[in-house]
């Protein structure tokens, strides 16, 4: 099975779950009988619980020099995990459980995204036409999920979610294996080093930064998004046909990532999405008419993919390569775990008091944003921001982390 048909089937099968989960978890969590109090809380822990387990598998993973391996075994625990739902009842064993699954599950994403840019610079396999079916099953996923829960009972859902991980653990088998990336593997210090190198690198702290501030400026659209259009009188077709417009927007960009990021580069796809953040969630936040809250939604393919894209081919050429899952692990952490939930919390009380003009927070995020990948784009020079000097070499300080002349 050629390399590009295998990374596109496990996009496929990452996103059944998030289909099923992102939208109607929340539902079962209301029919297992907890309150909002309580969903909050398991939703927040989700967020912030990946701060720490992301970048920890990833770690492994660049220690083990083998990506495919780690996902595997995240696979299988998943799923473990996740069947635990059938026999947990009540607040602390749901908890309990979640924690597990939470910590386990999302770890994949930057694995497989190491795994798909190592692709793409070795095989020339265009990241976003494998990445874009993520999202195709993702709508797939939601749909069909909510067209069940037409004429079952909203504790299907756990069914589901059980279903769409054994379909990702067969996807995860499909990978085809790793050719080893010929840098010896350093001793557990040495790595420790070059991690630590990494961090302390100002243009790389910046971007990882700035790459979360972007994503994080989706937060008052993801939670009340839905509910301020209903609001505003619209229907929920009205609602279901505005969200897919921007999924829809989001999957021709990744379509033709290819060439797009060849021609306009990593650093400045990032200042197109920063830049269209600020205009999206300054309008949106005016709740302008129908004819044009659509075009708005077109601008999801930049505010989410562009932005998304111009992180994964930056953080792949601004760290080196036993550093690749590390880095995408602590993208993944930053987006969606501390900026996203530290801004979701402020969404909430901001909502409460301002309703739609919440989003000019979302939009004063997007120009901050904007103005440092401005930054970024001046001082970085496309090459990896530190080198390490391989084990075994002449130099008497084996695995040693160096600045390049790439950064500030």
């Amino acid at each position: 099975m050629p390399l590009a048909l295998r990374l596109s089937v496990f996009y496929a099968s990452l996103c059944l779950f998030s289909g099923v989960q992102v939208p109607f978890f929340p539902v079962w969590l209301k029919a297992k009988g907890l309150g909002p109090e309580q969903i909050s809380l398991i939703m927040a822990a989700t967020m912030f619980l990946r701060i720490a387990a992301g970048p920890w598998f990833a770690f492994l993973a660049d220690r083990l020099d083998n990506r495919r391996r780690v996902v595997i075994s995240l696979a299988w625990g998943s799923l473990i995990a996740v069947c635990l739902y059938v026999f947990t009842s009540g607040f602390w064993q749901i908890l309990f459980v979640t924690l597990i699954l939470m910590s386990l599950w999302p770890s994949i994403t930057p694995l497989i995204d190491t795994i798909a840019m190592k692709a793409a610079h070795s095989e020339g396999i265009d990241y976003g036409r494998v990445r874009l079916w993520c999202s195709i099953t993702f709508i797939g996923a939601s749909y069909g999920v909510g067209w069940l829960l037409e004429w079952q009972t909203p504790l299907v859902i756990s069914t589901c979610l059980i279903g769409a991980i054994i379909v990702n653990l067969a996807g995860a088998y499909l990978l085809a294996p790793e050719v080893p990336s010929g840098i010896h593997a350093a001793p557990s210090g040495g790595q420790w080093k070059a991690a630590r190198a990494i961090l302390r690198h100002p243009l790389f702290v910046i971007g990882i930064c700035l790459a979360g501030l972007i994503q994080s400026t989706h937060a008052v659209y993801y939670t009340f998004g839905t509910l301020n259009w209903q609001k505003l009188g619209y229907s929920n077709m009205v609602i279901g046909a505005l969200w897919g417009v921007g999924v829809i927007a989001e999957i021709i960009l990744f379509a033709f990532s290819g060439r797009v990021v060849a021609r306009v580069g990593a650093v400045q796809m990032m200042t197109l999405g920063a830049g269209a953040a600020a205009f999206r969630w300054s309008i949106t936040a005016l709740s302008p008419p129908l004819w044009i809250l659509f075009p708005l939604q077109i601008l999801h393919a930049f505010t989410y993919c562009a932005a998304h894209l111009g992180t994964i081919h930056f953080l792949s050429r601004a760290a080196p390569r036993s550093l690749a899952a590390t880095a995408q692990s602590l993208y993944a952490s930053f987006s969606a775990g501390v900026m996203m939930g530290a801004m979701t919390l402020i969404a909430g009380p901001l909502y409460q008091s301002f309703g739609p003009k919440a989003y000019f927070l979302s939009a004063a995020v997007g120009a901050i944003s904007f103005f440092g990948t401005l930054y970024i784009g001046a001082r970085w020079n496309g090459g990896p921001l530190i080198t390490i000097e391989e084990e075994g070499t002449d130099h008497g300080d084996g695995n040693r982390p160096r600045h390049s002349g790439a950064g500030c």
